[in-house]
């Protein structure tokens, strides 16, 4: 009895697993922003920089339990640094490198996983998938070609199993429109000021070479205070941000990679930031992508990355968001050379013309005939762990 005891507790704690895993990415930067010339010792030049600390317990009949906490520090930098996605946009309201990654608990059955917490958009994928490797870093138009789409807080996800290659997901975000007028920062200021509801609805399908997926995200904005302020701006009713996006990985070969994306980005008249009157709400996006990208294993240790994509506004565009009727193109490209299975080497390099200003820098003056201009090159080595 002793012995089946052991043997036993032996196995429980062999049902639960914790593990830390995660990236460290650092190189030599430069660009060339609207014409002035920076050069810096940068992050992230070929992916994010990560700590994940994640676990799983084996409940017995196919149910397990999950969780995963994300750091995503800059390694170049030793404070702290505003980081993550808020559901109004760019801004978020975390402010410190603790827990700004993918972070939930959650629960796997046999018919599907439910997760609570900030985990990815179903949207964060389809982008990776569209631009064969180059994920939110430089060469992949983060923020130009593809809008800022990575995560949500205060979100819950529901994903169903595999079936015969299909598989769903829905993701949402409570709205919270009783505000009381506090002027307050970082989380306190999401809790007092209001909460913006969201919701997504991912579709993929996953067929030997093939990937296909498919997100679309509706944004409600519910906050009617913004920028720390103890003012109310009025608020149109249903003022609502919407970005669909579709995009196709194919496996030509065992060596070579293709990828499709595309994105359609729309709004009502939305808030926008530092904004705290009721003509806060006078800019629309209308925005359509097109892209294609590849990546080639030349040899077992040198991948080459291409991508290209081009980002048109509509008539309908406010200010804020671009010039009416004008077009952006980006231009990626990259190489890995792999010391082994954990370590490489990159070059990353990303150009756009950038005539439908959508890229936003603040803090430079544009140099005259370079308005449109950013040029980013990164040197530098990648770890996983």
């Amino acid at each position: 009895l002793v012995a089946i005891a052991a043997l036993a507790a032996f196995g429980a704690q062999a049902q639960s697993t914790v593990t830390i895993s995660g990236l460290m990415d650092a190189g030599y930067a430069s660009y060339n922003i609207r014409g002035n010339k920076v050069k810096d010792t940068a992050a992230n030049g070929s992916g994010t920089t990560a700590v994940i600390f994640s676990g799983t317990e084996d409940m017995g009949g196919g149910n397990k339990a999950l969780f995963q906490y994300e750091i995503d520090p800059n390694i170049t930098q030793t404070s702290s640094k505003t980081a993550g996605t808020s559901a109004t946009g760019t801004t978020s309201n975390v402010t410190t490198s603790l827990g700004n990654g993918q972070s939930f608990v959650g629960l796997s059955t046999n018919i599907g996983t439910v997760k609570f917490g900030a985990p990815n958009l179903a949207t964060l994928s389809a982008n990776g998938d569209g631009n064969s490797g180059f994920g939110t870093a430089i060469g992949s138009g983060y923020r130009v070609s593809s809008f800022d789409a990575v995560r949500l807080q205060g979100a819950t996800r529901l994903d169903t199993v595999d079936y015969s290659g299909f598989s769903a997901s829905y993701y949402f975000v409570p709205k919270n429109d009783k505000q009381s007028g506090g002027s307050s920062t970082g989380n306190a200021q999401n809790q007092i000021n209001g909460r913006d509801g969201a919701s997504e609805i991912g579709l993929a399908y996953t067929n030997g070479p093939l990937t296909a997926r498919y997100a679309s995200l509706k944004v409600t904005q519910d906050a009617g205070y913004y920028n720390n302020s103890t003012t109310v701006v009025t608020r149109p009713t249903g003022a609502e941000f919407k970005v669909d996006t579709v995009s196709i990985k194919y496996a030509i070969a065992p060596t070579l990679t293709a990828g499709y994306f595309n994105q359609s980005v729309k709004s009502d008249a939305t808030l926008m930031t530092g904004s705290t009157t009721a003509a806060a709400y006078a800019t629309t996006f209308d925005r359509k992508t097109n892209g294609f990208s590849a990546a080639y294993a030349v040899t077992p240790v040198v991948t080459l990355m291409a991508n290209y994509a081009v980002t048109k506004n509509g008539a309908a565009v406010g200010t804020a968001a671009g010039v009416a009727n004008k077009t952006t193109k980006v231009t990626g490209l990259g190489a890995d050379y792999a010391f082994s299975k954990r370590t490489a080497a990159y070059v990353r390099f990303e150009k756009n013309d950038d005539q439908a200003d959508i890229r936003t820098t603040t803090g430079y003056t544009d140099v005259t005939g370079a308005a449109a201009k950013y040029n980013a090159t990164a040197v530098g080595i990648r770890h996983t762990f």
